[in-house]
């Protein structure tokens, strides 16, 4: 199942359900009969958060729409807002159907990127971690570019990791520590590409490409 696949069912699992409390509630679209149980309210607007920050991004208007009803100091609490969570998750998905949300577009491509990713594995597993470095770099670069794009940063088209990695630490998306090691990272695969293949060793590749993977997951699909 695509992150696409999984997305939409997670979307429209979410609307069934909050689709079923709101007729127990006796929900008739003006008033309900006795308000939603809280426990269904805070299990259902943490899991339409998760989901919207995520699929949205926290810079989103359905996000923040979302946020500012479930932090709110008389809505947080109280299961009467069940309905205003409901319509904003409902009109999320309608965004996402008609291919509106930006942010999906990047965890499409993080998918797109991993399969990159897992093909760099493949090879340095057969010995072919020169080609490996090469790859991963590429795939490096490209998270970076999709990392700029989903927070607003302005780059030039044919920018390389150096000026990608500062930007992104400038924005404070990421800590020194992790543009160091991109930083060194970037060197790997600027000797892989020019054939310099005594500065470093297979075991660099597989860190390289274990570090990437996790970058991956923690600033492009788990944001």
């Amino acid at each position: 199942m695509t992150t696409q696949e999984k997305i939409k069912e997670k979307f429209q699992n979410l609307l069934k359900e909050g689709d079923k409390i709101l007729k127990t509630s006796g929900w008739d679209g003006k008033k309900y009969s006795h308000h939603p149980n809280d426990i269904d309210y805070r299990r259902f607007r943490t899991e339409a958060m998760n989901l919207l920050k995520r699929v949205c991004g926290e810079n989103s208007d359905h996000y923040l729409e979302l946020k500012r009803i479930t932090e709110g100091k008389e809505s947080s609490h109280n299961s009467y807002y069940f309905k205003d969570c409901f319509g904003v998750l409902q009109a999320a998905y309608r965004d996402f159907e008609g291919e509106f949300l930006f942010n999906l577009k990047v965890l499409v491509a993080a998918e797109l990127l991993g399969d990159f990713i897992e093909q760099a594995d493949t090879l340095v597993k057969a010995g072919y971690y020169q080609s490996a470095a090469s790859l991963a770099g590429a795939v490096l670069e490209n998270a970076l570019r999709k990392l700029c794009q989903s927070n607003n940063i302005d780059i030039p088209e044919k920018t390389k990791i150096d000026r990608l990695n500062a930007e992104l630490a400038r924005a404070e998306i990421y800590n020194k520590l992790v543009q160091k090691q991109i930083t060194a990272l970037a060197d790997i695969r600027n000797n892989a590409d020019h054939g310099h293949f005594d500065s470093f060793k297979i075991e660099d590749v597989e860190n390289m490409v274990s570090w990437i993977r996790r970058f991956m997951s923690d600033y492009l699909v788990n944001k």
